[in-house]
């Protein structure tokens, strides 16, 4: 038959680049924890979450959440209609028009396919974000996000379970 195909999860901190670049880095030590749920850079002990370089201590979790960021599909979706409405009719204009405007039709032919076919793409490939948000003493706080769900419900549910330990 075939080997089974793997599956991929790409994790990436919430911490914009710009910041974790700035902010020195300090390796959290191990202390003898026990690790409950860990994948990638993300980490939950029975007293604390880390992610990335930075550790939040579970005593002070008010909250656990997952959120989910679905991304604005309408500037694609004006493409696809600017082109059908748009496009399509001009290039058919221009097809018949007058000789001199030859090279026009062949620019906006290949103009109206690229943004087209490439709105369709963006389209096929555009990805829900789930984040863990906790919940604070300052406030609500997005800590991780990955475009894959089951991930972020685990981490949840791993967190609420820790913070609910005596």
């Amino acid at each position: 038959m075939g080997e089974p195909m793997a599956v991929v999860t790409v994790l990436r901190p919430v911490v914009p680049l710009r910041d974790a670049e700035r902010r020195p880095v300090a390796p959290v030590p191990d202390a003898g924890e026990t690790s409950l749920f860990q994948a990638g850079q993300v980490r939950v002990t029975g007293e604390r979450l880390v992610v990335g370089g930075q550790s939040w201590a579970l005593r002070d979790v008010l909250q656990v959440e997952t959120a989910r960021r679905t991304p604005k599909v309408w500037p694609y979706l004006l493409a696809v209609g600017l082109a059908a409405a748009l496009g399509l009719p001009l290039l058919s204009w221009l097809s018949v028009s007058v000789t001199a405007l030859k090279g026009a039709y062949e620019a906006g032919l290949v103009v109206t396919a690229l943004g087209l076919f490439a709105s369709m793409a963006a389209l096929l490939v555009v990805e829900d974000t789930h984040y863990l948000v906790l919940g604070l003493p300052g406030g609500s706080r997005r800590v991780f996000g990955s475009h894959d769900a089951q991930l972020i419900a685990r981490l949840a549910g791993t967190v609420r379970a820790a913070c609910q330990r005596p």
